[in-house]
């Protein structure tokens, strides 16, 4: 079975754009709802937002800690898939919400080759300097990913990317597959000041 996590932060910053980006995120995703067998919106900043009521919605209780905001993020989705009923073999699909799907390539290469691969990434080298993934789209088996993110250093002073920990832990297994395009438009920062396809 596959299972899409959208990850939201409902932060006060920039809130009204933040909202708008999620709900076209979320909605764009469930679009192709066939490819997937459950869909969770993990909220992992706020208690309740009524935007997210028309969705699946987890809320995470989690405490946003770590100055390396993918630190926060991974322990979220630990927290969740921990509780969560999903087997070890499942394959898990995480989009970070106010990204926007393209078109369904990413679900599509999911789907040819879960049976032969236990996860699947893109290089950030089109970006950035090649030292790590990107992780605002992959997917991971439920077993593999618990143990990448196990794999992490979670300390207040660990302000190196998790896209960098996540490449090392990754990159020599026999089971992984790096593909040359994600199909996503990606808004990166509090207010998207940082916007490209990828």
């Amino acid at each position: 079975m596959i299972h899409l996590i959208i990850t939201t932060a409902s932060i006060k910053e920039n809130y009204l754009q933040r909202k708008e980006q999620y709900i076209k995120s979320i909605d764009l995703a469930l679009k192709f709802d066939y490819l997937f067998d459950s869909c969770t919106v993990l909220e992992c900043f706020s208690a309740h937002e009524d935007y997210l009521d028309a969705y699946p919605v987890f809320y995470s209780k989690v405490q946003n800690k770590y100055p390396e905001k993918g630190l926060n993020e991974m322990q979220h989705i630990k927290a969740f898939l921990e509780q969560s009923p999903f087997k070890e073999q499942d394959g898990i699909i995480k989009l970070t919400g106010r990204y926007l799907l393209e078109d369904s390539s990413f679900f599509n290469k999911v789907r040819l080759l879960e049976d032969d691969y236990d996860s699947i990434f893109k290089d950030d080298s089109d970006i950035y300097e090649g030292k790590g993934y990107h992780t605002f789209l992959y997917y991971m088996k439920k077993g593999l990913f618990l143990d990448t993110i196990n794999s992490l250093r979670f300390s207040k002073d660990n302000l190196d990317p998790i896209e960098w920990g996540v490449k090392d832990f990754l990159n020599d297994r026999k089971r992984h597959y790096v593909l040359n395009r994600l199909g996503v438009k990606a808004y990166q920062g509090t207010y998207s000041e940082n916007v490209f396809s990828c």
